[in-house]
């Protein structure tokens, strides 16, 4: 019998938006150190209620728990409404986050976070990623990549902690349309198709594939390699090599270690390149959307909804860059000196498989480049089975005792309005239950009707989808932004308004409904089926 016990007190809940059951041992590490360091800081700025967000691992799973700003370390009653309007004015942490609370918003840090993201910390991780990752692992001498793997490894931990710091800063301004939105009675779908066109960073690997692709139309070449693109023009060849220095170290077929750069995937990049197309025209959606909105709104709040979608349009394009420069890139980096250094101790009788080196920790990894002789490849074994054994089982949803909200409304300062956005857009991340057959949260204004391919990463739509296909998934992550780009629509069984299926599908014009319950099991791979992004609908023709 497995047991399933809370890693901490408070309510914890399942994570299944970002990690597999087979999770390596360093991501989990990285995870339950960078969450709760970046959020800490992002709700600091934001002057939330709320010290930062917990993560734990049980039995393989990620759980997360929203942390109090005090008495968060134990399990206590809910207090009376009364005793609660009080401590939030006389606890002296509630006092000075009242503070923050009304400047964060009269000065708008949201604008500050990304101001300074252009200015230092797009420019240090664009840097930094592109330096850390010429460097051959191959090449080092074992005391060497030990040293290389610490100084990748410290990258990869303040990335991260950045990654989710910003979250806080791009997701405000996008809480705070969506709550006028909600009082003046607007729908929330029509309001989140004012941001098409907002977020390039989503749709620029296909772009950068496009290029390649109308040079090699130019030239008259038809590639069967990589080789071939590179022999077809100087122009070409020149084009592949920046595709790949931005984008062919990042972890590509999801968000571990273990999941594969598209340096890994020669195929995969070719398909890409052979199946381009323009993505569909979004300037004039977001524009047609804003102004439909326009005319239903007060002429008194006008202005108010002006300034509104102009600051979430800034930090829009935010959200989607963000993860793909500290998570993804840091992490493909990563990924390669660990499996350097796998390589050599699997010969040197350290490890018995390669795989068996994502169940070590970084400190462990470098104390065996050096020649410790801890931990044992029977341990590492050991742990290796059993974290394979993770994935059968059914995780709860919830561990912890329930907890009831709080009521909002008596924090003091400008509390309640950022936790109101906050919480509605930790909502539109993901989608509520959905009681109607294949049903879901559409985006798009036409309908399209093609065949259904039913796929469970990037790689697998790459290698059976076709041009136009319907791609069918649970999530799609960043790396399949190429392969929507010549798909004629996405559904999934996860995701929101917020999620990056929602973005993408914006960016790119297409369809998608999201948040179809049973899409997977209930929608054949290979049937021809209609998306309705209006109704919301899915329909097995």
């Amino acid at each position: 019998m497995t047991e399933w016990i809370a890693p901490g007190p408070g309510s914890w809940k399942l994570d299944t938006a970002h990690l597999e059951t087979t999770v390596s041992r360093p991501m989990r590490d990285l995870m339950e150190m960078a969450m709760p360091s970046g959020m800490g800081e992002g709700f600091d700025l934001a002057g939330a209620p709320l010290k930062t967000i917990d993560v734990g691992f049980v039995n393989g799973r990620m759980y997360s728990r929203l942390t109090p700003l005090v008495s968060g370390g134990r399990d206590l009653p809910t207090l009376p409404k009364r005793v609660l309007w009080l401590v939030t004015r006389l606890h002296p942490a509630f006092r000075r986050r009242a503070k923050q609370s009304v400047r964060a918003i009269e000065e708008r840090f949201w604008l500050q976070e990304f101001a300074r993201w252009e200015r230092e910390w797009k420019p240090k991780l664009y840097a930094t990623n592109r330096r850390l990752g010429d460097i051959d692992p191959t090449s080092l001498s074992d005391a060497d990549l030990a040293t290389h793997l610490n100084t990748v490894w410290r990258h990869v931990e303040w990335a991260a902690a950045l990654h989710f710091r910003l979250h806080t800063s791009d997701l405000a301004p996008i809480g705070r349309l969506l709550v006028a939105a909600a009082d003046w009675g607007l729908d929330e779908r029509l309001v989140m198709a004012t941001l098409a066109g907002a977020s390039p960073a989503t749709s620029a690997p296909a772009r950068a594939v496009g290029a390649i692709a109308d040079e090699l139309a130019r030239v008259g070449a038809e590639p069967e390699t990589l080789r071939d693109v590179r022999e077809a023009s100087g122009v070409a060849a020149e084009l592949l090599e920046e595709y790949l220095a931005e984008f062919g170290n990042r972890v590509t077929t999801g968000y571990d270690l273990r999941d594969r750069t598209l340096r890994e995937l020669p195929e995969v990049i070719l398909a890409s390149i052979q199946h381009s197309r323009t993505a569909g025209s979004t300037d004039t959606a977001g524009d047609h959307a804003f102004s439909s909105l326009l005319e239903q709104i007060d002429q008194s709040h006008r202005a108010e909804f002006t300034n509104l979608v102009g600051e979430a349009r800034t930090l829009y394009g935010l959200r989607d860059e963000n993860g793909p420069l500290t998570v993804e890139w840091p992490a493909g980096i990563a990924r390669h000196v660990i499996l350097e250094a796998g390589r050599r101790l699997v010969r040197i009788g350290a490890l018995d498989e390669l795989e068996h080196v994502f169940d070590a920790t970084i400190g462990e990894l470098v104390g065996l480049l050096g020649g410790s002789e801890y931990p044992l490849a029977a341990e590492l074994g050991m742990r290796d089975r059993e974290r394979f054994a993770w994935g059968a089982l059914n995780a709860p949803l919830v561990l912890g005792p329930v907890e009831e909200p709080p009521d909002i409304d008596i924090l003091p300062g400008r509390m309640p309005e950022m936790m109101r956005a906050i919480l509605l857009v930790t909502t539109l991340l993901d989608s509520a239950d959905q009681t109607d057959s294949l049903s879901g949260i559409g985006v798009g204004t036409e309908s399209y009707r093609g065949i259904a391919r039913v796929v469970a990463d990037a790689d697998e739509a790459f290698e059976r989808a076709n041009p136009g296909d319907i791609i069918v998934t649970r999530l799609t992550v960043p790396t399949f932004n190429s392969v929507l780009a010549m798909a004629g629509g996405v559904v999934t069984e996860g995701g929101g308004l917020l999620s990056h299926t929602a973005v993408i599908a914006r960016e790119l014009g297409i369809p998608a409904v999201i948040g179809v319950a049973g899409a997977l099991t209930d929608i054949p791979d290979g049937a021809e089926i209609i998306l309705n992004p209006v109704a919301g609908t899915v329909t097995v023709v």
